[in-house]
């Protein structure tokens, strides 16, 4: 059996890689990989053994036909070693997986090349390259949850710690999508034993919940996944340890969003979606059952009383110093439940008959008052049948949508903030965020917009200022956002939330440039409390 050792040494300040002397300013971690003739015989760090298997497997592969039947491929194949180029090779009938193993430092890199032999397309594939076994139970892992990362709209690290140090596991592409992490332990209750892995498509094992991993390679195509295992210290920052590919990552995708304003931003709720009132059918003032907007004066009554909402608003907001307003729900409330919040500005007329011929006036006041103002829009489209049944339906360009919506907006209103309400992938599957590259689109078409989006990733962060919740413990912008983009911003809605539990966080954040978000259309007594996170 071949035996073949990759390894960096660190003695008083110097590593020796190869043939090339370095000079450091302190010892680096050491790493080092030993390959046998079906994978890693051995993978260390300051000699310690992390190792428990070292097979590299093909676990499963995934193939389409040109007519879309799916099938699975052969996992069992040959398997070869050369110890100069450090490379193990397996070949299947449909194709060849090489697997090149390098050290820098405190990392072993794996570069996996899939070359497809077959007549038809790799749908998916998943490999476990090897089996960890850790020095301790590792900590992120709740017993449940899988430890996995994609780097769609994000980066794909996943960080296994244990008491002495960590190992976290990167993926080094930042613009092809690719899953990568530890799906469960092998030894439960004592946690220490996990297989590595690394896939795309969709594998039948693992959570619903998880995005599919589009990345084909079509017939006579290759494609090449980068891996890294970067072995750190007890405390070293992720940020810390990943440093080159948040950088790469900001480089890739860099920062677009401009908006130095920091002062609060009030929220406007009109209405509340609650059972059919045939008198207030849209729910405004909470539901206030004495409205009766079919009458000439419960219509009189409503504009006056939505006028005077309006004043005591922007008073408030002037005691706040706030920047301005959004206003949840300028098309009333009539329908409950996921489509409560119509989030179509140029659908109020039709289905709020009555906020018609006040609208215009309301914005206006706040516009007078030297304040911005703001709605809410969605990126599907809201469809009312002939018996009153409403639905929301996907389409096929959202960003162009949420365009079109904004556009009627700032014309008739001259808003300029937009919170994005259900930002989601509509599939029972994948409920994940969209496409950032949808929010980088609509960013462009208005730079002088804030879009708020109510679910995000990393890459948001370049276009827009996420949204966020004080009630459900969201305090401020995470540190690997702001490692990547120093000048992002959080959204943070405060109503309700344990504002005396997190008074210090939410000061910290207010101070690296984070905005609160509070109740404005009525005196809410938490709003005393928002106002001295900026005394500080």
């Amino acid at each position: 059996m071949k035996v073949s050792t990759i390894a960096i040494l660190a003695v008083a300040g110097v590593v020796i890689l190869g043939a090339g002397v370095y000079f450091v300013s302190s010892r680096p971690l050491v790493a080092s990989v030993t390959l046998d003739a079906k994978g890693v015989k051995s993978l260390k760090c300051n000699n310690v053994e992390y190792l428990d298997n070292g097979e590299f497997r093909v676990e499963r592969v995934t193939l389409k036909k040109a007519n879309g039947e799916v099938y699975l491929g052969q996992t069992s194949g040959t398997v070869e070693l050369d110890p100069q180029q450090q490379q193990l090779t397996r070949r299947f009938l449909w194709g060849i997986v090489q697997v090149t193993y390098s050290t820098v430092q405190n990392q072993v890199k794996l570069s996996i090349r899939t070359t497809n032999n077959s007549p038809d397309t790799i749908d998916g594939l998943l490999f476990t390259p090897l089996t960890f076994k850790f020095p301790g139970k590792v900590q992120e892992y709740d017993g449940t949850t899988p430890l996995l990362a994609h780097n769609m709209g994000d980066l794909a690290l996943v960080r296994a710690s244990y008491g002495s140090g960590s190992v976290v596991v990167a993926c080094e592409d930042i613009s092809r999508p690719l899953m990568v992490g530890f799906p469960w332990a092998n030894d439960r209750p004592h946690n220490t034993v996990y297989p590595l892995s690394i896939h795309t498509g969709r594998v039948p094992t693992y959570p619903d919940s998880y995005p599919a991993i589009e990345r084909p390679i079509p017939p006579g195509g290759t494609d090449q996944y980068d891996v890294t295992i970067r072995f750190a210290k007890s405390g070293t920052s992720q940020v810390k340890v990943a440093a080159d590919l948040y950088q790469r990552f900001r480089e890739t995708f860099p920062e677009q969003l401009k908006w130095s304003d920091r002062r609060p931003i009030g929220a406007i709720f009109l209405a509340t979606a609650a059972p059919n009132n045939p008198s207030n059918p849209q729910g405004w003032f909470q539901n206030d059952a004495h409205l009766n907007i079919d009458t000439p004066s419960g219509k009189s009554d409503f504009r006056q009383r939505l006028l005077v909402l309006a004043d005591s608003a922007i008073a408030i907001m002037k005691s706040m110093n706030a920047q301005g307003a959004i206003t949840w729900d300028i098309e009333g409330e009539k329908f409950a439940n996921a489509i409560s919040f119509v989030g179509d500005p140029r659908m109020a007329n039709q289905l709020a008959p009555e906020i018609a011929d006040v609208a215009d006036d309301y914005f206006q006041r706040f516009r007078n008052a030297g304040l911005r103002v703001g709605i809410t829009v969605r990126p599907q489209q809201f469809t009312l049948a002939a018996d009153g049944h409403a639905t929301m339906t996907v389409v096929s360009d959202p960003a162009q949508l949420l365009i079109d919506k904004i556009t009627y907006a700032k014309n008739r209103w001259g808003i300029t903030m937009a919170y994005i309400d259900s930002n989601v992938n509509a599939n029972a599957k994948d409920t994940n965020p969209m496409d950032p590259a949808i929010i980088q689109k609509v960013a462009a078409a208005f730079p002088d917009v804030l879009l708020i989006p109510e679910h995000s990733d990393l890459r948001y962060y370049a276009y827009s200022a996420p949204y966020k919740e004080l009630r459900r413990g969201e305090v401020s912008t995470s540190e690997d956002v702001r490692a990547v983009y120093p000048n992002s911003f959080s959204l943070i809605y405060t109503a309700d939330g344990p504002l005396d539990l997190y008074h210090k966080s939410l000061v910290k954040a207010v101070q690296q440039g984070d905005v609160m978000m509070y109740r404005t259309w009525y005196a809410d007594p938490q709003n005393e409390k928002v106002k001295s996170l900026f005394s500080k």
